[in-house]
């Protein structure tokens, strides 16, 4: 195993977006246009990414962790509260932060009382995303989520003097609602406006400057991200990759709901140092890349990957996605046959994926249900 071992993901990072990341890109030396997520939301993906095992709805087993298998020093470092303590995701970790899994904010406080996806629970969070809403107008706002400068800055202080280490660096720019520090409008607005698009009140003006936010904040990740591949060493083993897509109104549709489409499942994934892997990546492969050596039902060898969101099922190739819907062209949606994929599907159990009620919950804590 290599003595310094990276992994960064991206919080809801599109595929056709790494265009814009012309620094990321040169730091890596292998990307994989057929890599596929287990899931369309953070809970479905990081099982799969830390555990190497398809998401059960309670968050990642603790012993499953990548982390154990490194004998270096392991620093975890997320910046979202579904990605925590409370969820099993510092196991192994001999430093770990991250918001706190529950409790943080008066919407999360209210859950402890009210049952999630009760009448009255929806209710109290819309109530609490409408606060967020209008303070936006009355206090100075500030980013959504803590910005990548400050994730990196404390990684590589905790890394300083360490000469084997493995390092988990969660980011979430983009995540929505969108706000880059480079906006032409300023931060309060636009996160006003990126709510609204997402509940589908906004004109076509308004979905125009939330593609372009949407860019922007890609963008400014690359920015920042030169930093950090310019600090680690040459040698190190580095993996990269979103743990869902994000649509853009795609037929209408915004942020990244359960549908079993392409712009979700189809992730972006770059590698270095790392081993040869097969025509198709799943996120689920990710433990064994970076180690080198079987964990979980991870494999370097993979042809067909598959995804689960509460009862919708996808299997692809790095050809065809096949979904309840029918099969269909991954390059331009056409419809097509393919028995032996179809098959695969009908034989992946989703029982063994993530719910709907643990969906339900990213939807509502990340405010856009």
């Amino acid at each position: 195993m290599t003595e310094t071992t990276l992994l960064v993901t991206v919080d809801s990072l599109r595929t056709d977006h790494v265009q814009y990341m012309p620094r990321t890109l040169a730091a890596l030396d292998d990307t994989h246009d057929a890599a596929f997520a287990t899931s369309t939301a953070t809970p479905g993906s990081f099982p799969a990414i830390i555990g190497g095992e398809y998401p059960a709805g309670n968050g990642l087993e603790s012993t499953a962790s990548v982390a154990h298998e490194f004998d270096a020093h392991c620093v975890g470092i997320t910046t979202n509260h579904l990605l925590s303590a409370a969820y099993g995701y510092a196991a192994g970790f001999d430093s770990f932060t991250s918001p706190k899994g529950g409790g943080e904010s008066l919407k999360d406080k209210g859950a402890i009382l009210l049952e999630r996806g009760s009448l009255p629970y929806k209710l109290a969070s819309w109530g609490y995303n409408r606060y967020q809403q209008l303070r936006s107008y009355v206090a100075e706002t500030t980013k959504s989520f803590r910005p990548a400068d400050a994730v990196i800055d404390q990684f590589l202080t905790e890394i300083d003097g360490y000469e084997e280490w493995f390092g988990w660096l969660h980011l979430m720019e983009p995540h929505h609602p969108y706000d880059p520090d480079g906006a032409t409008i300023d931060r309060a607005r636009a996160q006003r406006v990126t709510r609204r698009v997402l509940s589908g009140r906004g004109s076509e003006a308004d979905e125009a400057l939330v593609r372009d936010l949407y860019r922007r904040e890609v963008a400014e990740l690359d920015a920042a991200l030169e930093r950090l591949w310019d600090a680690v060493p040459d040698e190190t083993r580095i993996v990269f990759c979103g743990d869902h897509g994000e649509l853009l109104g795609e037929d209408g549709l915004w942020g990244h709901p359960g549908e079993m489409r392409p712009e979700l499942l189809n992730v972006p994934f770059g590698t270095r140092n790392a081993p040869d892997l097969g025509a198709v990546v799943s996120l689920v492969d990710v433990p064994t890349i970076l180690t080198g050596t079987e964990h979980g039902v991870g494999t370097l060898d993979r042809e067909v990957a598959f995804a689960a969101y509460g009862d919708r099922k996808a299997a692809m190739t790095a050809a065809h996605i096949a979904t309840d819907d029918g099969t269909s062209r991954l390059e331009d949606g056409e419809r097509v046959a393919d028995p032996a994929l179809e098959r695969e599907l009908e034989r992946f159990d989703p029982a063994y994926v993530v719910k709907e009620d643990a969906l339900q919950e990213d939807l509502e804590d990340l405010g856009y249900a």
